[in-house]
């Protein structure tokens, strides 16, 4: 993984990559599987682009790890837990909750809600930013693609990569 490039069945640690969930713009999140604990798993990992320059490689690979030890103080239902942080072929990465549903975003354009359902999404997403806050973080990039609905209906914060 030297160049950063990774694609399906790739592994990471003891992860075997599956599907690209989602990027953003430091990172990939892709669902994985963990064979030791047989379950999926979400793992971020820095872009490519990211890992092929060198000029940035460094302070990004900082703030995945900056970004793993501020989710790692929280323990909420509503913000998405993070299992593990390690670094594989100078590669690091995020292990979290595989989160089945979509983002905020998504559920919100999928069909017309009643206020009180789009209320009761916002409040939960509150409450996980509420507890981030007593824990003495800003998240800094809340927006609705870094907020997910679960499939169970559970909203979960997520992507604390400015904290």
């Amino acid at each position: 993984m030297t160049d950063g490039a990774v694609d399906a069945g790739h592994q990471v640690a003891r992860f075997t990559l599956r599907t690209r969930l989602g990027e953003g713009g430091m990172g990939q999140v892709w669902r994985a599987r963990d064979p030791e604990l047989e379950r999926d798993v979400a793992v971020k990992l820095l872009r490519p682009e990211v890992v092929a320059s060198a000029s940035q490689v460094g302070e990004a690979r900082a703030r995945l790890r900056r970004e793993a030890q501020a989710m790692a103080k929280l323990a909420h239902p509503n913000v998405v837990p993070i299992y593990e942080v390690g670094e594989a072929d100078a590669q690091v990465f995020l292990v979290m909750e595989l989160v089945e549903g979509g983002t905020l975003r998504a559920w919100l354009d999928a069909r017309p809600r009643a206020a009180a359902a789009i209320i009761d999404v916002f409040v939960a997403a509150g409450r996980g930013l509420a507890a981030a806050h007593a824990a003495g973080l800003v998240h800094r990039d809340f927006k609705p693609d870094n907020v997910l609905v679960g499939a169970d209906g559970r909203i979960r914060v997520t992507d604390f990569g400015l904290v």
